[in-house]
Parts: structure tokens; sequence; C-alpha cells
């Protein structure tokens, strides 16, 4: 099952990102999902519903686009951050 690397690695992705933007969290995630990208949806969404526990990602839902092809690109993180 290498959703469940990929979800890892997703988080770990929005962490870097959120850090970077001091966020204080992360409000949803967004990742276009390509019919033919090999990826599972239903068992992505239950990786990562299992890893976020415990992350900035923890009360942000996953959202997937699915497209046709075969790409999985983290499209967007939509997070809190300071007012600068």
């Amino acid at each position: 099952m290498h959703e469940y690397s990929i979800v890892q690695s997703l988080i770990e992705r929005v962490e870097r990102e959120a850090e970077a933007r001091h966020a204080s969290r992360v409000v949803r995630v967004h990742l276009r999902l390509g019919e033919f990208s090999g990826v599972e949806p239903a068992l992505l969404a239950t990786a990562y519903d299992t890893f976020r526990e415990r992350t900035i990602c923890e009360d942000a839902p996953l959202v997937l686009d699915r497209v046709p092809g075969d790409d999985l690109i983290l499209q967007r993180i939509e997070m809190e951050v300071p007012d600068v």
C-alpha cells in the first residue's frame, strides 16, 4: 500500500510549508489525483485520516480533485497565517 508512504510525504511537505509561513493551523489540503495515477482514493483518504492525527493537519480535511491522466499533485494548502 503505497498510499501510506504518499500520505506520510504529503504531511511532511504540508508541515514544512506551514512552518515556512508561520501558519497556526492548516484548514484544508487539496490534491489533484489522476484516475490512472495508481493511487486508490479511498485508501489515500483512510491513510490521511490516520496519519494526520497530532499533526498540523489534524483538523484539515483532504479534498481530492479527480482528473483524467496520471497526476498526483499537491494543488493547494489552505492555512491560517499571522497578519504581516
